[in-house]
């Protein structure tokens, strides 16, 4: 059997108002990769172009925002893979061999919408109750974030509030030169009043540290999916293929990484920080319709 060949292509969404992409388009590509840049770094290469300095007119930030936006939830619509590929802090690439090596794994089968998939038939198969609990792990099901408790880990992976799979690919790259033991106390503190449907299964989808989290889980009882393809994206299909099964999808989560898992369930809790506040990268996201605990 014939595989089947990989091409890229480079594209544009808009033009400005005008909008470039069409279902013919959507149809053709498995795989979007948004490359992220600075908008003030654009705006300065355009002001040098005479070809594209007429776009100097648009906010190019809010540009970038609807592009953005609109791809993704096509991607979420039409069961494609996105990702934002940026390069925080700079926000810009004077070396895009990381980017060159992420398409190489997506070419060798990295895919957070598979990745979904199998969890999703994984969940499926260990449970025939009608009712599932999704639950993010770290700041939903512990107060604390597990890795920077655990090896005082910090990052500025997340500064452009994306959570796609790029961002957690990169982070495992990063979690690969940590190694956690077991023990004897956790060194984080678990909402385990939290969840109030008793007897429906819990499963917890963590980006966190997966040798931290097997004990966590290992605690609580729980089934728990990891890896560095879990994200933003990872989550949501998981919600959508367990609906589609027939199953009715409560979850949990915390931040934008659960965000569209949260929107997507047939019930989503907002977990609040302990002063009463809800995420700063949920900023101007619609958190209608959702419970705030």
């Amino acid at each position: 059997m014939l595989e089947k060949p990989t091409f890229i292509m480079d594209g544009h969404y808009a033009f400005g108002d005008e909008i470039a992409f069409t279902e013919e388009e959507g149809n053709m590509y498995d795989v979007y990769i948004y490359l992220y840049i600075d908008p003030k770094i654009l705006e300065q290469r355009m002001q040098a172009s005479e070809k594209n300095r007429k776009y100097l007119r648009f906010d190019i930030a809010a540009w970038q925002k609807m592009e953005m936006q609109a791809l993704r939830e096509y991607c979420h619509q039409h069961n494609k893979d996105f990702y934002i590929a940026d390069n925080p802090p700079e926000n810009c690439f004077d070396d895009v061999q990381l980017v060159v090596d992420f398409i190489r794994e997506i070419t060798n089968g990295f895919s957070s919408l598979q990745f979904a998939c199998r969890c999703a038939e994984d969940i499926l198969t260990s449970t025939d109750s009608h009712e599932i609990i999704l639950a993010d792990g770290d700041k939903t099901l512990t107060i604390e974030d597990s890795s920077y408790e655990v090896f005082g880990y910090t990052t500025h992976l997340f500064d452009g509030n994306f959570y796609t799979g790029y961002q957690s690919w990169k982070q495992w790259l990063e979690f690969s030169t940590f190694s956690y033991s077991e023990k004897a106390e956790l060194p984080v503190h678990l909402r385990e009043n939290l969840i109030n449907e008793k007897g429906v299964p819990l499963i917890i989808l963590t980006s966190g540290h997966n040798a931290v989290w097997e004990q966590i889980s290992t605690k609580l009882g729980a089934r728990f999916y990891y890896g560095n393809m879990m994200s933003a994206e990872a989550k949501y299909f998981i919600t959508k293929i367990l609906q589609d099964a027939g199953r009715k999808v409560i979850a949990y989560g915390d931040g934008m990484n659960d965000y569209f898992m949260l929107k997507q369930a047939d019930k989503g809790y907002l977990i609040r920080k302990p002063n009463g506040s809800v995420s700063r990268s949920l900023k101007d996201r619609d958190l209608g319709g959702l419970n705030l605990v």
